[in-house]
């Protein structure tokens, strides 16, 4: 999430309390009502987005086959339906990487990179809701789930947050996880639920049911979560055109793979 004061404080970056108050601090009352919600994809940097499709944004690279067996990821996912094995490599991520969305450590979009600085690291070597959206959907794809990250945008474009899409075949539906919280979304009878319709539920002033939610292993912050991190970054929905490594190996954020593509919709 882009707020200026995340990038004001040495400590934010290396204290988990002193990051942990800050969050609890925002007034998301404020906030929300400085920067409307929900405005369904108007544009995307004053463009329309780019299409996309699926294979693209789902194929499997060498790189994923360097994840999985650098991290047994196949040991992890052993479930038998897709949405447990998400879930699996879900919690794995999370007990073995710290967030930080005031960390300022320059990290490429390589999921190997990511892992290899942040993984079993202490807070100091937390990752942002971007390197762990990234890092997250690369797994889900190195035991052949069909995943991809995704970039929530504020209608004013000023603050984000990134999640994953998953593929749930049992399901034959797409859903959404937080890679960052360690969560997953559910609507009042319990079945998991697409962004598409979490950001309808919060059209009609509604909240999606929280599931498994976890900031850094506490159950803290969860109101400023729901309506800062969700709710005021849902209006722009945008992924990257493919996965492949072209322009993922860079630091330079301009060279950067660009998040300015519509989210697939076909399975």
């Amino acid at each position: 999430m882009n707020i200026k004061a995340y990038f004001t404080s040495l400590p934010l970056q290396k204290n988990p309390k002193k990051y942990e108050q800050f969050v609890k601090n925002l007034d998301y009352k404020k906030l929300l009502a400085d920067d409307l919600f929900c405005t369904k994809d108007k544009f995307f940097n004053d463009q329309d987005l780019i299409a996309t499709n699926l294979e693209k944004t789902t194929a499997y690279f060498e790189l994923h086959s360097q994840l999985g067996g650098k991290y047994h990821l196949s040991d992890i996912a052993t479930a038998e339906t897709d949405f447990e094995k998400v879930l699996q490599v879900l919690h794995w991520l999370t007990a073995h990487t710290f967030y930080n969305g005031a960390q300022m450590h320059m990290l490429t979009d390589n999921t190997v990179d990511i892992l290899q600085y942040a993984f079993a690291k202490s807070f100091k070597n937390a990752i942002n809701c971007r390197a762990k959206a990234i890092a997250f959907a690369d797994c889900l794809v190195s035991v052949g789930i069909k995943a991809y990250p995704v970039c929530m945008m504020s209608t004013s474009f000023k603050n984000c947050h990134f999640t994953c899409r998953a593929y749930i075949s049992e399901l034959d539906k797409w859903c959404v996880f937080d890679p960052s919280f360690g969560c997953w979304f559910a609507d009042t009878n319990g079945k998991p639920i697409d962004i598409f319709e979490m950001r309808e539920l919060f059209l009609q002033d509604k909240e999606p049911v929280l599931q498994g939610y976890s900031f850094n292993g506490t159950t803290q912050c969860q109101a400023v979560y729901v309506n800062v991190f969700l709710k005021m970054c849902i209006s722009n929905l945008s992924t990257w055109q493919d996965n492949s490594m072209d322009r993922r190996d860079t630091k330079k954020i301009p060279d950067r793979k660009k998040f300015n593509a519509k989210l697939p919709d076909l399975v």
